[in-house]
């Protein structure tokens, strides 16, 4: 392949820049912990203080990873989903067991959350279809079942 002097020099110059470029790194030089006590402050007043009760049960130190709490709005209404197997416990058994780890569901009826669902499985998902929410449960053998909101709790399909 017969490459033009321009065109070798540009690929030259490409090639030699390529050896000073460095991978981003935090300002620490380390990755930074997941565990952040920060996302458990960003929670609505409500929810955050029903998590802040396993603080005594976890053994202190409480944390939660970035996807701890994940939200759902469809008209009318929002969805919080906790995943408790985000949630940093010393004393995991409390909240995790051969079901899966507690998954909590809050919505907020008039600026004020309740919580609406507390079950131990696998995974939750929140989802909506035509303004309308739903909740998935997976069991930890792979059994999934969906549950949808009539206005005032879940509801099987």
């Amino acid at each position: 392949m017969n490459l033009s002097k321009l065109t070798r020099t540009l690929l030259s110059g490409v090639i030699a820049s390529l050896a000073f470029v460095q991978p981003a790194l935090p300002h620490s030089g380390t990755a930074q912990d997941p565990w952040s006590p920060a996302h458990l402050d960003m929670l609505p007043a409500e929810i955050r203080a029903d998590v802040r009760k396993w603080d005594a049960a976890c053994g202190g130190s409480i944390a939660a990873a970035q996807h701890f709490a994940l939200y759902l709005t469809v008209p009318g209404a929002e969805f919080v989903a906790l995943h408790f197997d985000d949630f940093r416990c010393r004393n995991g058994a409390v909240l995790c067991n051969s079901a899966g780890c507690l998954h909590q569901v809050y919505v907020a009826t008039a600026g004020r959350y309740r919580r609406v669902l507390a079950v131990h499985a696998y995974d939750v998902r929140l989802s909506s279809s035509n303004d309308q929410a739903f909740v998935e449960l997976m069991d930890v053998n792979g059994h999934r079942r969906a549950l949808r909101w009539n206005g005032s709790r879940f509801v099987a399909k």
